[in-house]
């Protein structure tokens, strides 16, 4: 199960999220836009409705009504999904402002969170791999019906990417990528932070709850907090922003953390400190250049000094050395943005992700006109 979605306000007991049940909506728009929104979308459903019964002639029953897929804020018949996948220590909330400008500009788009973060469950920390957490997405975006997509992976979201990439390219079916965006990640080694016996056995507490492990959920604010300082170099500052962000109050009066030390280890220790992304960009590399890939790959990194990536000529699993496996991969620079490229130059991110889901689009189309 993982949580996604694309409206935070909504009404409880929503047919949506009572056929999706393992996976709950998120919203992300403005009050003014997603007014805007709903306001444009009921009067589409009242002009095709009225005229639905005007044209009926003789009117059926409903019981004879065929059902018909409908369009959404997640997917389209004229564009692919853009399908957005958080860093570490973080969640789909990152991508607030990203979804709420797709969606004023008429792209569909949906933000993840990844087991044990934001409000996914961790699961079994055993099981906590890149293929688990990629296998993960790639459920989720055909659960909801999605048929072609756009996955945007920020920072060791985009090593997931390319082992969602890699796991696709290597099942041999249609793909439902289009195209794949790494932001700001390459595949250089990473070491985990060192942490004590004592710690590892602490930080277990931070697990999905049960006898013994609270989980993630308090009784106060306070009490969140406190639980979260020792974690994060006691820096009252950092957890302090939290509040009521990354830390929200629970309808039952309950504290919720976004934020899991567990999953942020596991990551470390797991993902970004495997050799997994060298892996998975070597296996995409291969195909790549014995017959192409089925989608697109991007490399966008932010600029020197937010970027956390290595640019040099090289440097062993930098941007240089994964565009010299793979010459078809496409490096762009974003001049003057932090490691965030989506919140640091959001303008400049939108603005580069639609052309992109516009050109896997027409892309997609063409192929199928071919039946290829």
């Amino acid at each position: 199960p993982i949580s996604w979605g694309r409206g935070r306000r909504r009404r409880e007991g929503s047919p949506r999220l009572a056929e999706l049940a393992p996976v709950r909506q998120v919203a992300t728009l403005s009050k003014m836009r997603q007014t805007l929104l709903r306001t444009r979308l009921g009067l589409s459903l009242a002009a095709s409705v009225v005229g639905a019964v005007q044209m009926a002639q003789p009117a059926r029953s409903r019981s004879s009504s065929a059902v018909l897929p409908l369009a959404s804020s997640m997917q389209s018949s004229q564009r692919a999904t853009a399908v957005l996948v958080h860093g570490l220590d973080s969640s789909k909330e990152t991508w607030s402002g990203v979804l709420a400008d797709l969606a004023a500009a008429g792209y569909p788009a949906v933000a993840y969170d990844l087991r044990g973060h934001g409000e996914s469950p961790l699961g079994d920390p055993d099981e906590f791999e890149p293929a688990a957490l990629a296998s993960d997405v790639l459920a989720a975006v055909r659960a909801a019906g999605i048929k072609r997509c756009v996955l945007v992976g920020h920072s060791m979201g985009g090593r997931v990417a390319m082992r969602a990439a890699a796991i696709e390219a290597e099942s041999g079916g249609a793909s439902v990528l289009r195209a794949v965006v790494v932001e700001d990640m390459d595949i250089s080694p990473r070491t985990a932070p060192e942490l004590s016996a004592e710690k590892r056995r602490e930080v277990a507490a931070w697990g999905d709850g049960g006898e013994g492990a609270p989980g993630r959920r308090f009784a106060s604010w306070g009490a969140c907090r406190e639980a979260l300082l020792p974690w994060y170099d006691a820096d009252e500052v950092r957890v302090d922003s939290w509040r009521n962000k990354r830390v929200r109050p629970h309808p039952d009066s309950s504290w919720w953390s976004d934020i899991n030390p567990l999953a942020r280890r596991l990551a470390w220790e797991r993902v970004l400190a495997s050799d997994d992304g060298a892996s998975a960009w070597r296996e995409l590399a291969a195909r790549s250049g014995s017959g192409g890939l089925p989608f697109s790959v991007q490399l966008w990194h932010a600029d020197v000094p937010g970027s956390v990536v290595k640019e040099g000529a090289g440097e062993v699993g930098g941007i240089a050395d994964m565009s010299g496996q793979m010459p078809a991969a496409r490096v762009r620079k974003f001049r003057g943005a932090a490691h965030s490229i989506h919140n640091s130059a959001r303008d400049e991110f939108v603005s580069a992700l639609c052309a992109l889901v516009d050109e896997a689009s027409l892309e997609g189309e063409a192929a199928a006109k071919h039946g290829t």
